[in-house]
């Protein structure tokens, strides 16, 4: 089974609403089609600095070409840094990186970051949030071959359709090939003014994604952000309503890294 959720005990702070209906953290899907990625190209050195724009509200990716990304340093968002300005993941399964924007970034300002490949070269990059779409910025580094190593034959299918699977089907009322399902209707602690229940799980050899039914418990409307229940291995994050009066219920979707559960 995967791990149990740590999220912030009381309601965060949050600096910008998304007002999306369905709103992803660091897979960025849309509930139909994959995001239609736009592209930013820069010649890069080794240690050397890159300032590229990246969307405030979607996902962003990250590429180097010739090498795989590995590791990311800087203002990274995690549940022992919640300062963090920026949430990252890199897929193991393409060398990229997908990039979102934290609660605690601020649009036009700069985010610090650095990103290390699989050659062992680092990059600098600043990247600044725009309210612009899902954006892909490629790293060239003359100095790297342009051939890339193919991925292990075991390694996960295409992370964007995978996530995009995972969540219809935890849409879906029957059961996909390939999934299993458990109902559970089990309480979660979250926050004093919300009752938080997980109702389903769905998993697959590579995600784990769960239902939570979320209940405004309080007696003032309640703003909710996707990037809130971002957690250790989270690839995705969908909420169904984002405002919710007294006593409004909604679903929410997270869908979670399988790793070695």
């Amino acid at each position: 089974m995967t791990s149990r959720p740590s999220w912030p005990r009381r309601r965060l702070t949050m600096k910008t609403n998304w007002n999306n209906s369905l709103a992803f953290c660091l897979a960025a899907l849309a509930m139909v089609q994959a995001p239609a990625w736009a592209l930013q190209q820069y010649e890069v050195k080794p240690d050397g600095a890159v300032s590229a724009r990246i969307a405030v509200r979607e996902t962003s990716r990250i590429k180097v070409e010739g090498a795989r990304i590995l590791e990311v340093f800087g203002s990274i968002y995690s549940p022992d840094n919640q300062a963090g300005e920026l949430m990252a993941s890199p897929d193991a399964a393409s060398g990229e990186l997908y990039v979102i924007p934290s609660a605690m970034a601020t649009p036009g300002k700069p985010i610090n970051i650095f990103v290390k490949t699989e050659k062992g070269t680092v990059y600098t990059l600043l990247l600044t949030p725009f309210d612009i779409p899902s954006d892909t910025v490629v790293l060239k580094d003359r100095s790297l071959p342009l051939d890339t190593p193919p991925a292990a034959a075991d390694a996960a299918p295409d992370r964007i359709r995978e996530i995009k699977a995972m969540e219809l089907a935890l849409r879906a009322r029957t059961v996909p090939a390939g999934y299993t399902a458990v109902n559970l209707g089990r309480p979660v602690q979250l926050w004093q003014e919300a009752r938080f229940v997980e109702m389903r799980r769905v998993m697959n050899p590579y995600l784990a994604g769960t239902v939570y039914s979320l209940t405004n418990i309080s007696d003032a409307p309640m703003v909710l952000d996707a990037r809130e229940f971002f957690d250790t291995d989270v690839a995705a994050v969908a909420v169904e309503r984002e405002a919710l009066e007294p006593g409004d219920t909604t679903r929410i979707h997270v869908i979670r890294e399988r790793r070695g559960d």
